[in-house]
């Protein structure tokens, strides 16, 4: 292909080394509590402690004093109310009644798209192995 007179790279599969051993496969995870945790779950933790201290330690005491008093109570209902939102969605286990009834402490089969194009199809979860 030409573009603007330029021959753009190929692109080549990588060419597979018989010799490297798989990884070792994954426990499911139960909840947003299940080792390992996302990285994600660190930023956000990280960015919620960063907010908190730079909104009640040094944006709101910056508040004319009038406004003080319901710059804390008002933040101070909105952060607790994320606080507790977030540890509950983060403690809840998502999965579906049928999924809840299989053993957690096996390892998490690993997907073959050979035999299957995805992971749920006609109402079966191919890694579950239930009907969901």
């Amino acid at each position: 292909m030409d573009l603007f007179s330029r021959n753009l790279p190929r692109v080549h599969p990588e060419t597979q080394v018989s010799g490297l051993k798989s990884q070792p496969r994954q426990l499911s995870r139960v909840n947003g509590w299940s080792l390992p945790l996302h990285p994600f779950q660190a930023v956000v933790w990280a960015t919620y402690l960063v907010l908190s201290v730079v909104t009640f330690g040094i944006v709101i005491p910056l508040l004319p004093s009038t406004w003080k008093y319901i710059s804390y109570s008002v933040t101070g209902v909105v952060f607790v109310f994320h606080w507790v939102v977030y540890f509950t969605a983060v403690t809840i286990d998502p999965a579906e009644a049928n999924v809840r009834l299989r053993n957690y402490s096996k390892p998490m089969p690993i997907f073959d798209r050979s035999q299957h194009a995805h992971v749920i199809q006609n109402q079966y979860c191919h890694l579950c192995e239930v009907t969901v």
